[in-house]
């Protein structure tokens, strides 16, 4: 189940740009990154079988400034804010943005050609998926 949500996910993000988990030694600028979560099982049935699952996702935007991480941030919530993820045999919620960290400078990097350290920013996502 947890690939075919992940997918369902990675499918949403299909039409932009970003790297998934891994960044390159010199990635192109502006960036996103996505970061999966495994999802957390709960039972919710008197039987104790597990129904249903939690799922939480990461992007991290990152920009030469912030303006830069604004604009990439935004198109991937553009696509994500209130979707329902389509996985065969499950029901999702609404895609949800959880929370967002303020964009920063990465002082542990350097942009090759500027010397500038790049600025970033972390939005998480969550949704329920349920058994059909």
């Amino acid at each position: 189940m947890i690939v075919e949500v992940n997918a369902a996910v990675r499918l949403l993000l299909a039409s932009i740009p970003y790297y998934d988990g891994q960044v390159p030694n010199e990635p192109s600028f502006p960036y996103r990154v996505l970061r999966m979560g495994a999802g957390n099982e709960t039972a919710e049935r008197l039987c104790g079988t597990s129904g249903r699952a939690d799922f939480r996702f990461y992007i991290t935007s990152v920009g030469l400034s912030a303006t830069a991480v604004e604009i990439v941030a935004d198109a991937a919530r553009s696509l994500l804010i209130d979707v329902r993820p389509v996985v065969a045999g499950r029901v999702c919620t609404p895609i949800r943005r959880e929370s967002s960290i303020p964009i920063q400078e990465d002082r542990d990097v350097t942009a090759p050609g500027n010397n500038a350290h790049p600025m970033f920013g972390v939005d998480t996502y969550s949704f329920t998926s349920r058994k059909d």
